[in-house]
Formats: structure tokens, C-alpha cells, sequence
């Protein structure tokens, strides 16, 4: 049966409306060709377009000034995904909710002095879920912008990190083409001597899978390799470190420097890959066919997203307060606060970090302790300290705890955090709080961070004029001990 000469003017808006959205990259214009259809439509004197909040987000043909009884009825309309006409003097407020699957994305109103047919509503009601559908993938492909946006611009902050490291740095894949450099490693890739050799080293490391250290002299200049087996994607790669120790009086000293940097870029390397891979993994999944994901799904996917973020955000935040105690570009901000509180916020904040290790989380009773410092610093020291308790307690014990303290003594404040963890070998307490140092039974142990805690909380404290100690004993503990001054 032929199509009423309104059906065919219908179907071919509607088409001509799905092929216009289709294409459409913002909200903004997505919602002003709704807008547009709605007039082609219905003689309207205005349309406003609100936000699920009820805020106005576009507006045609004059001020959307609504009284109190039309908010309640724009409101009533959107809880019962119902389409509603109110008068309003002289004129009719018509309000088509934007609804994709029981989710309120906004709500149209048109102003109009006749009540269309039915037919013409039914209609807009279609316009109205096709927007709200497209609206709804429009906020995704955004929030999944976003996201990639702070995936670059972490990387572009490690490119500045590495650039600025005086060693050379290179990651070779399987083929040994360059995957990532440093600017130091280009400036001598005109070296073919050296290149040659980096990566002979490179195929001994693919080859055996194991770590390689040399030392190599090559037109009369002296360089420390360091060549890492990684893997990204499941693909194998080499991590090769060079260090010019041409002018070193100090060989040996620099071995080991070398290797703790090194062995700090490789968990710098390990932290930033594994929130950066689940990013990717989440993103590609999401955006290979979003249309077909149930809610919770794609919920759970961009919670996962998310969290990742905040790692990677607690990462950087690390790196950067390194980067200001190196420079002595870090400044406190000291108010007077209750310590006491400060403690139990903080043990209230790594409860479930603790659970999740088994970890019981301790603080002795203390009445208010007020002390004028940084409180954002303090907490994290206290947070460094407590992570670490957890982080390095012994896996076997039957009970784990990290047990908090601190009392007033003369004009100070010692804060004491204890564990019954691995403790720290006697030949490594003297070099616990060094910048890069991880020891080698710490490093064995699988723990996240990138192993700069302690000398960023020894600094913090030294700022305050105060001083952190500990005592440990292998396989029994260690406390670790804050004094800082309590301040006027």
C-alpha cells in the first residue's frame, strides 16, 4: 500500500535526520538540529533544551524564564519517561523527555499555541529517543577523549622525564628498530661504533633473556651499558641504558649508580605500562562496538578506565614532588591542624589497602595533638610510612598488623609507625633513605611504586626542621620514627 503524502514527508525527515547526526562530533549540534526538526514540525515561539539536571543547555526564539509549576511538571515528566503538555496563558508548553533506556539525558520543551495531532507528537517522541541515543554516544566518545588525552599526556611528561635523565635511553624491539629513545641517545646515533655495539648487546639479551652489564671503550671514550629484557603487548623488547664514564674517577661508584637508575626506569617503565595497558585494552573494547554493550558493562569498563586514571595520577604526583625536592622548588603550606585526626583519616583512608593484605591497621589512643605544619605533606609521610608497613609485611605470618602513635615531647611531636614485616637487612639501613636505592631483597619482593617514598618523606620532614629514624630487625620489623616540631 502507497505511503500518505505526511508519511513520506515523515520518513524522509527522519532519514534525513539520521544522516545528519550520524556525522555530528558535539552535543551542541546535535541538540540544534533537534531543534531544527522540531520546527519543521510545530510552529514553535521557542524550544528549550535542559541538561538531566535541568539546567538550560540551548534555547531558540527568546529567555526560557519556566515557573515553579512548570519545573515540577518538566520533572514529573522526565521520572515517568512521559511525554506531557502543560498551558501555559495563551500558549502550550509541550515536554518530550531525551531517554535512552530508562536514562534521563535531558528534556525538550517547545511553546506552541495549538496541541499538535497525535501523530506529529508521536513523531517528535522518535526524534526525542534518536537524539537521547546519540547524545548518549556522544558523552562516551568524549569521556573516552578525555581519557586518551591524559593517556598522551603522560606519555609526553615520561618523554620530558627521560630527556632530562644525562644517560642515554633506548627500547629496541625484537628487530632492534627504535622504539623509544631519549634525546641524549639520538644526538649519538651517529656513532656507529656505538650503535653496533648496543645492539650486539640487544641480541645476547633477546637471545638468553637475561640482563647484561658491560663496559666498552670506543673511540676513546669510555660507556657503561645496561641492556633490560621487557616486554609490552606480550612482544619482547631490550631497555638499554648508556652512560658516557669517560671523566669518572669513580668507576665503580658510578657501576652502581647506573644500575639503581636504571633499575628505577625499568619500575618507573613497569608502574606507567600496566594502568596505560588497561586504559588501551578498556578503550579498544568500548569503542570496537559500543552500541552493543549493556549498561553495567560498559559501567564497569569506564570504572576500570577511571581507576587506572588515578594510578597513573598518583604516579605522576610522586615523580613531580621528586622533581620539585630536587630543584628545592617545594614550598609548605603550614596551618594548625589536630595530628590525632590527621592519623585516623589517613588509617581510615588505607583500611581497605590494608585488608586486601591482611594487614591489621593499629593507632594507640591519644587525645588532640595540634601542631602548626603542612598538613597535605604530613599525611603524605604518614601515608608512605603505613603503605610501606603493609606493602613489605610478611606473607606467611598468621598475624600482620602496622601499629600508629604519636605523643608530645618538649616543643615536638615524634610519630611512630611500626610493622612485624621483613624488616631491612642490617648492610642496607644505612642507604634506606638515598635517592633510587631499593635494596635487593626489597626489589625481589613484588610491591608497586617507584621506590622514592622514603627519600621524598625524609625531605618533607627535614623542611619541617624535624627528623625521621628508624629501628628494624630482619625478619621481625622495623619502626620508623617522625619528630618534627610542633610550632606556635
Amino acid at each position: 500500500m502507497p505511503l500518505s503524502a505526511s508519511s513520506q514527508k515523515i520518513y524522509t525527515l527522519i532519514s534525513s535526520f539520521i544522516r545528519q547526526t550520524s556525522n555530528v562530533k558535539d552535543p551542541e549540534t546535535l541538540l540544534a538540529s533537534l531543534i531544527k526538526i522540531v520546527q519543521k514540525f510545530v510552529n514553535c515561539e521557542l524550544i528549550a533544551i535542559l541538561d538531566s539536571d535541568f539546567n538550560l543547555r540551548i534555547s531558540d526564539g527568546g529567555e526560557f524564564a519556566p515557573d515553579n509549576e512548570l519545573m515540577e511538571m518538566i520533572k514529573w515528566s522526565t521520572k515517568t519517561l512521559s511525554f506531557t503538555s502543560i498551558p501555559e496563558g495563551s500558549k502550550i508548553a509541550l515536554i518530550f523527555p531525551l531517554v535512552k533506556v530508562d536514562r534521563i539525558l535531558g528534556v525538550l520543551i517547545a511553546y506552541t499555541h495549538e496541541e499538535p495531532a497525535f501523530e506529529v507528537i508521536d513523531t517528535i517522541r522518535t526524534f526525542a529517543f534518536l537524539s537521547a541515543t546519540v547524545l548518549e554516544n556522544l558523552e562516551l566518545y568524549q569521556s573516552l577523549e578525555k581519557q586518551h588525552e591524559v593517556v598522551e599526556e603522560t606519555m609526553r611528561y615520561m618523554q620530558q622525564i627521560f630527556n632530562s635523565f644525562p644517560q642515554m635511553v633506548v627500547v629496541l624491539d625484537s628487530n632492534l628498530n627504535p622504539v623509544f629513545s631519549n634525546l641524549q641517545y639520538v644526538h649519538h646515533q651517529k656513532d656507529s661504533d656505538l650503535v653496533k655495539t648496543i645492539e650486539k648487546v640487544a641480541s645476547t639479551v633477546l637471545t638468553t633473556k637475561m640482563r647484561q652489564i658491560i663496559e666498552v671503550e670506543l673511540n676513546e671514550s669510555f660507556y657503561s651499558i645496561i641492556a633490560e629484557n621487557v616486554e609490552y603487548e606480550d612482544q619482547p623488547q631490550v631497555l638499554i641504558t648508556i652512560t658516557d664514564v669517560t671523566n669518572t674517577k669513580e668507576l665503580e661508584k658510578l657501576r652502581a649508580a647506573d644500575r639503581l637508575k636504571t633499575d628505577f626506569i625499568a619500575t618507573v617503565s613497569h608502574e606507567l605500562r600496566t594502568p596505560l595497558t588497561a586504559i588501551k585494552a578498556y578503550t579498544e573494547t568500548i569503542l570496537a562496538d559500543p552500541e552493543s554493550m549493556d549498561k553495567d558493562t560498559l559501567t564497569g569498563f569506564l570504572q576500570i578506565v577511571y581507576k587506572e586514571s588515578l594510578h597513573l595520577e598518583s604516579l605522576l604526583d610522586e615523580l613531580l614532588d621528586f622533581a620539585k625536592l630536587e630543584q628545592k622548588a617545594m614550598v609548605l603550606e603550614k596551618s594548625k591542624f589536630d595530628l590525632t585526626e590527621l592519623i585516623m583519616q589517613v588509617i581510615q583512608s588505607m583500611s581497605e589497602f590494608a585488608r586486601s593484605k591482611k594487614v591489621k591497621l593499629q593507632c594507640g589512643k591519644s587525645k588532640p595533638i595540634y601542631i602548626v605544619a603542612d598538613q597535605k605533606r604530613i599525611r603524605q609521610v604518614l601515608i608512605n610510612l603505613i603503605s610501606n608497613g603493609i606493602k613489605y609485611s610478611k606473607e606467611e605470618a598468621s598475624e600482620k598488623y602496622v601499629k600508629l602513635s604519636a605523643e608530645t615531647h618538649q616543643d615536638s611531636v615524634i610519630i611512630s609507625v611500626a610493622d612485624n614485616g621483613i624488616g631491612i637487612e642490617k648492610q642496607h639501613q644505612n642507604k634506606i633513605f638515598e635517592k633510587f636505592f631499593r635494596a635487593d631483597s626489597v626489589s625481589d619482593y613484588r610491591t608497586e611504586g617507584t621506590g622514592l617514598g622514603l627519600a621524598i618523606s625524609k625531605e618533607i620532614v627535614e623542611l619541617h626542621g624535624g627528623q625521621i629514624w628508624f629501628e628494624s630487625k630482619p625478619h621481625e620489623g622495623t619502626v620508623f620514627y617522625v619528630k618534627i616540631p610542633q610550632g606556635e
